[in-house]
């Protein structure tokens, strides 16, 4: 089967191919009603752009790059999602990358998407923040491209950022564990070298503080966003003369693996241990109990991300976006018992 062409359709319309090309990239020199009378007539013949010969005419390739830690974290496949049905829309493709958490492996990620000519780059919680500047010099295939990060910040020429309020999520957390009569909550923490990861500590420390909890309080164990997290950190703070009573999780991910060590150790959640989780995954509803959380919009970082790239590549301004994620209160979390007490 032959394929539509612009001039098929021309032919047709009956006017020039000219007219039939601006009326489908919305061109304002084209009336609203031939615009609509020609993209009518191009979906009834069955017309598919030539993504080839569009990228000829602009210079682009309509493909944004997109580096994600883990391709198998809950949190990175619902970003993952609202940026896929972002680009769609746009008329984009987006190529996928995985660093598989390795600071090197996400800039060797980057620099093979940009081989394929990619016209913008998104990276979902990088790890090699500070050596992005090294690939925006002018021997690295120019320095046109945008990049937008998500849950990361780095200052720099094209460089933009998609972020949560970390701290101010993790005080949300503690000051709702404090409301419940908690004095005594742990911090599971993430991966050493993640922004978010670090901010989150901070915000339980402040969140520590503000409640009048004091230093004392304080109980962090090592993490790094894992399943595997939550178990070692249950056997790390039973371990503890004085017991935490609540515990705030980095992610959902530690969370949920947290709670499974507890089934195992013979505890009950919340009457023996309170735990508090990170991100609002799917999975975090149907954990059991289901997870008290603090919610991340996924979905919507992912979308701007991509319409942070786009805008960027236009040439309009673009500036940080930094979202506010409110606390999902279920099972997970009550008073602490009188025994805890």
């Amino acid at each position: 089967m032959t394929q539509v062409s612009i001039v098929d359709i021309a032919a047709v319309a009956g006017v020039a191919p000219s007219t039939v090309s601006r009326a489908l990239q919305d061109h304002p020199r084209i009336s609203p009603a031939r615009r609509a009378q020609i993209k009518a007539l191009a979906e009834q013949m069955g017309y598919r752009p030539n993504q080839v010969a569009r990228s000829l005419v602009t210079g682009r390739s309509c493909t944004l790059g997109v580096v994600v830690t883990d391709v198998t974290d809950p949190f990175v496949a619902e970003v993952m999602r609202g940026a896929e049905l972002a680009s769609r829309d746009a008329g984009y493709t987006l190529f996928f990358a995985s660093s598989d958490r390795d600071p090197e492996r996400e800039l060797e990620a980057i620099r093979l998407l940009l081989a394929r000519e990619v016209d913008g780059i998104i990276v979902i919680s990088g790890r090699a923040t500070a050596r992005y500047a090294e690939l925006r010099t002018p021997a690295q295939m120019g320095v046109d491209w945008p990049l937008v990060l998500i849950n990361n910040q780095q200052a720099g020429p094209g460089i933009y950022s998609v972020r949560m309020d970390n701290r101010a999520g993790a005080i949300t957390a503690v000051s709702y564990l404090k409301a419940l009569g908690h004095r005594r909550i742990a911090f599971v923490a993430g991966p050493e070298r993640g922004r978010s990861s670090r901010e989150r500590l901070e915000g339980y420390r402040q969140g520590v503080a503000v409640n009048g909890l004091g230093p004392a309080a304080e109980m962090v164990v090592s993490g790094a966003g894992l399943l595997e997290d939550g178990a070692q950190a249950l056997d790390a703070l039973m371990a503890l003369p004085d017991r935490p009573t609540a515990v705030l999780c980095y992610n959902d991910l530690a969370a949920i693996g947290l709670l499974g060590a507890a089934a195992k150790a013979g505890l009950c959640v919340p009457a023996d241990l309170s735990v508090v989780g990170y991100d609002n995954i799917p999975l975090s509803a149907f954990s059991v109990p289901p997870l008290t959380t603090v919610d991340q919009p996924k979905g919507q970082m992912g979308r701007l991300a991509v319409e942070a790239c786009l805008a960027a590549l236009s040439g309009r301004p673009v500036e940080d976006v930094v979202l506010a994620g409110g606390l999902v209160i279920r099972e997970s979390a009550a008073p602490p018992g009188e025994k805890q007490r």
